[in-house]
């Protein structure tokens, strides 16, 4: 095993993964002094970290439903880090026994235990899966138990933080995040976001009188809950949170990356000013900055729609027509779904058949009942997929109909090639303006030509009035005839 756990990390991350699971298994069996077996869980903590850094990276660039060899690993990462973490725990009975050094103070132990747990969250949130069983009520455990033994000056290895509060802290915020609305890049930013400024998390003696606030029964396997979903409890072990300051920060640091400042001078990860990473950050605060409501009721139903799955799928849907030429219907994104319940402002939908690839929160996809009915255009609001056979989505829906047309912005770039978009109408009850839906980044310049029609080419211009809708895979503006054309 010693011999293992000092070889390099070899290039097939699976059969490492394999290997890990079955190595931490035999370190539970074997008969050791608990020196020993800490000492050898130390190694272990270091390399599967080191995976799991490895693993995330790869998961960045997935789309949804995952694979059954990339879901394989991350079963078995979340196996090891379970794994990890009750290694650790098992420390922690001994505690009162244990050596007087920083590397194993209760408080280190429990914040090694705890990252464990955090990595096994962040993987199940990435590919869209619940959270572990027992993981939320471990963490409330362990969160109270370091806190009788909390050292200020737990040992910190570098670039991984050892406080358990601040540890506990982001846990909480990612929950509360709402991360099934993100896709794995975006939860793999907040999870490198909150590593760095989860402390500014707020840990409430009692409820505060506005809302803005969660609770948590620390005594079940529950994570944090707005009182707007659902009224805490006169009883239990309750714990109340706020994420208010850390909204602000957040609120502060987009503020400085659009103002120009480089990632790096606010201590965040670069990929935070690339593409998407703005809007994955406004997000974030804003979900921070105050719970979501829900505006409309539920209407339960149980019909079948097709849903086509993809903005450029759907785009070349609407300008060729439901079987263009060369194209079989199959290879169009389109398949059937099961409609759970509906609103006003949208539609929960479960799999029923047909190959299902390229999904993301934030990713554009068009639903109609019957082939002889409009396509409603909607935004991927959250996805859960507890196995490949079973995605639930929750749509949000942006527009009744639409037409396709393609966008050249006015950015005095010769060689910008138009962008394909979707034109969608004036609503009163969305917005007042018609408005047009493109692949993110694309938004280049206020004014812009809009080009649509097959036999008559007709070109019109537009001036933005409002960029309403931003994710990693789309975005959505407002727009008005340019008062000053060309």
């Amino acid at each position: 095993m010693l011999d293992w756990l000092a070889s390099p990390i070899p290039d097939d991350a699976a059969q490492d993964l394999a290997q890990l699971s079955g190595e931490l298994a035999a370190l539970g069996r074997a008969r050791l002094e608990e020196a020993h077996f800490h000492r050898i869980l130390d190694l272990f903590y270091d390399r599967t970290l080191r995976l799991s850094h490895t693993l995330k990276s790869d998961l960045c660039e997935a789309s949804l439903p995952l694979g059954k060899e990339m879901r394989a690993m991350a079963a078995l990462l979340i196996t090891a880090c379970l794994g990890l973490a009750a290694g650790y725990e098992r420390v922690l009975v001994g505690a009162d026994r244990l050596a007087h050094s920083k590397r194993r103070q209760p408080a280190t132990v429990a914040a090694r235990a705890l990252r464990g747990l955090a990595e096994a969250l962040e993987v199940s949130y990435m590919i869209a899966g619940p959270p572990p069983p027992d993981l939320w009520h471990r963490a409330h455990v362990l969160a109270k138990a370091a806190k009788s033994h909390f050292e200020p000056t737990a040992t910190v290895i570098p670039g991984i933080s050892l406080d358990v509060e601040k540890i506990y802290k982001g846990l909480l915020a990612l929950a509360a995040a709402q991360p099934e609305g993100f896709s794995p890049r975006e939860i793999a930013l907040a999870g490198d976001y909150l590593a760095q400024f989860s402390a500014a998390v707020s840990l409430l003696p009692a409820p505060q009188e506005e809302d803005a606030w969660y609770w948590v029964d620390a005594s079940r396997d529950m994570g944090p809950v707005p009182p707007n979903r659902r009224i805490p409890p006169n009883h239990g072990d309750l714990l109340y949170c706020s994420f208010q300051l850390l909204s602000r920060l957040l609120g502060e640091q987009v503020s400085a990356l659009e103002a120009g400042m480089p990632a790096g001078n606010l201590r965040l990860p670069e990929r935070a000013a690339g593409q998407g990473g703005i809007a994955a950050l406004k997000r974030l605060q804003a979900h921070w900055a105050q719970p979501p409501h829900r505006h409309h009721a539920r209407r339960a139903n149980n019909y079948r729609a097709q849903i086509c799955i993809g903005l450029s799928e759907l785009w070349h849907l609407l300008e060729h027509g439901d079987a263009p030429e060369g194209i079989e219907a199959g290879e169009q994104g389109m398949t059937e779904w099961m409609v759970l319940n509906e609103s006003p402002s949208g539609y929960a939908v479960m799999h029923v058949a047909g190959k299902v690839a390229g999904l993301l929160p934030g990713s554009a996809i068009a639903l109609r009942p019957a082939a002889d009915k409009p396509w409603s255009i909607c935004v991927v609001r959250w996805m859960k997929s507890e196995n490949p056979e079973h995605i639930e989505l929750g749509l949000e829906l942006v527009s009744p109909s639409a037409r396709s047309v393609q966008l050249i912005f006015r950015n005095n770039d010769p060689s910008q090639q138009p962008t394909p978009g979707l034109l969608l109408p004036a609503i009163p009850a969305l917005r007042e303006h018609a408005a047009v839906l493109a692949p993110s980044g694309a938004y280049g310049a206020r004014r812009f030509f809009i080009v649509s029609g097959n036999h008559r080419t007709r070109v019109m211009q537009g001036r933005l009035l409002s960029l309403d809708l931003q994710t990693g895979a789309v975005e959505l503006f407002q727009f008005e005839p340019d008062p000053y054309p060309m």
